[in-house]
């Protein structure tokens, strides 16, 4: 006699989207509890219960898996003409996501482990190139305008690090509504001048 498959197991197998969502959220757990550079494509098809290939055959492997566990964050666009208020939209795009970052999400994992690793190093850099890449159209190519990329890159940089990664005092206890003022100012200054 035939043994029937469970019917969680059954439907699973009729349904791709999810088991990409499940190999997603095996993939956000692990990232975030073990970083980029300890956690494994067999792993993360073990924690979702499919095979590696699949896992393959779905993000291309571990690094654009990983691009997709962390989301895609947009970089506030200046508006047409002008960077009025860019560095309030910055400061508050940046704050609000990491201030309501969830617990699995690895993006805090990725920006620890590039310190010491440089292939956590090389894919972060890649994430936030994409990311500011809408900025940089706004700023230009020229020697003022790289200048105000790499303060901008620097602040946000600098204010993931301080207040999220390594939770330095004073910054760590800052009412996030004061930070962002803060950070608000400096960025557009950083912009505009």
């Amino acid at each position: 006699m035939a043994t029937i498959p469970a019917p969680e197991h059954r439907s699973r197998t009729h349904d791709p989207e999810g088991r990409r969502r499940d190999v997603l959220a095996a993939a956000r757990r692990l990232f975030a509890a073990k970083g980029y550079e300890q956690t494994s494509v067999r792993a993360i098809a073990a924690a979702a219960d499919v095979n590696q290939a699949l896992v393959v055959t779905y993000f291309g492997g571990k690094e654009g898996l990983f691009m997709e566990a962390v989301g895609r964050f947009e970089v506030p666009r200046a508006p047409a003409g002008g960077t009025e208020g860019l560095g309030a939209r910055l400061a508050h795009a940046y704050v609000e996501r990491w201030e309501n970052m969830p617990d699995d999400d690895p993006w805090p994992a990725l920006a620890r482990s590039a310190v010491s690793h440089e292939g956590s190093a090389r894919l972060l850099r890649s994430a936030l190139a994409e990311q500011y890449a809408p900025l940089r159209e706004v700023l230009g190519d020229s020697d003022e305008g790289r200048a105000r990329m790499s303060m901008v890159q620097c602040l946000i940089g600098g204010m993931i690090m301080e207040r999220y990664i390594y939770a330095l005092e004073p910054a760590r206890s800052l009412p996030a509504s004061s930070f962002e003022a803060a950070l608000a100012g400096l960025l557009q200054q950083a912009i505009s001048g």
